[in-house]
């Protein structure tokens, strides 16, 4: 009997205070990049957001890389989009480099380019072309879809990872289905978007972009994607109403990551090809309560049992 109350009290402990983490990764169903600017000495709106991001993700990858690589910044908005935010993010002694070459990109991920994951710090791709000028082209996303374990492990060794939304292409987010296959990308492509003019941080999405307000996110809208189905280790940052299932509640989950405090995260893990799970993570958030249910139920039945003696 004591056994079993010392290790609910453990148990309660975890519950309250352990936080699983994901990786420095940011994965938007926003074009943040085309509905921002450069104002009064500072980014606004969706450009905001991005310096946050980066200034997020760079102080949290662990793998020793100071290089911000985006893959398909292929000028106009979303090059100059890039710029800005990098450039006030805050990242002392980092550098950027922009690759647009299917030759450079490809080399890119099996490590023979001058820029490769080896030497990368983050990897940012823009939103797709269809919706900012200059955004990466179904042509570059294919080469990104064959290599999504190769960004997971890439990933797991401390990289950081940030997009922007790529539903409005026909291979968007390949790579990311192909590392958790029961993700549903929804949006313009599929079944609409019930307001696309509102935005909301989760409590998560606060803790990771202090300083960025509802009225920032909503003015850098319409968006246009959100994900439901398996998630894998990311989080929900931000939340907008897709789908109307409860009726003008901003529940579904627009912009995916996590993982800032510890870096060198995955988006899955324990999975053939993919990382080992860390055996020193504690269960998912949502998990603890099912264990704590689970532990409660066995004290009940063996104060019962002792009550019966």
């Amino acid at each position: 009997m004591k056994k079993i109350k010392q290790i609910l009290a453990a148990t309660a402990l975890v519950l309250g205070f352990s936080v699983a983490h994901a990786g420095p990764i940011i994965i938007a169903g926003t074009d943040m990049d085309d509905h921002g600017f450069f104002s009064g000495g500072a980014n606004q709106t969706g450009w905001k957001f991005m310096q946050l991001a980066m200034s997020n993700i760079g102080g949290a990858v662990s793998n020793g890389q100071t290089n911000a690589v985006c893959i398909g910044c292929n000028g106009s908005q979303a090059s100059a989009a890039f710029s800005s935010a990098f450039s006030l993010a805050g990242l002392t002694g980092w550098t950027s480099t922009q690759l647009t070459s299917t030759t450079d990109i490809t080399n890119f991920f099996n490590n023979t380019g001058a820029v490769n994951l080896s030497n990368a710090g983050f990897i940012y791709m823009p939103t797709v072309a269809n919706n900012v000028t200059g955004g990466i082209n179904d042509i570059q996303l294919a080469v990104v879809n064959l290599n999504g374990t190769a960004i997971n492990n890439y990933l797991a060794a401390g990289g950081g990872l940030f997009t922007q939304e790529q539903a409005n292409s026909s291979i968007g987010y390949g790579w990311l289905t192909s590392l958790l296959p029961t993700l549903v990308v929804k949006g313009d492509n599929s079944g609409g978007i019930a307001n696309s003019g509102e935005l909301q941080l989760t409590v998560q999405g606060n803790a990771q972009f202090p300083g960025l307000t509802n009225t920032d996110i909503s003015n850098a809208t319409p968006w246009h994607a959100y994900f439901e189905g398996g998630f894998g280790a990311l989080q929900s940052l931000i939340v907008g109403n897709g789908n109307n299932f409860a009726a003008n509640i901003l529940d579904d989950t627009v912009v995916l990551g996590g993982g800032f405090a510890g870096g060198g995260g995955v988006i899955v893990c324990g999975q053939p090809n993919q990382p080992p799970c860390d055996p020193n993570n504690v269960p998912e958030p949502d998990s603890l309560p099912l264990v704590l249910a689970a532990l409660g139920g066995l004290y009940l039945a063996q104060r019962k049992k002792s009550n019966a003696v």
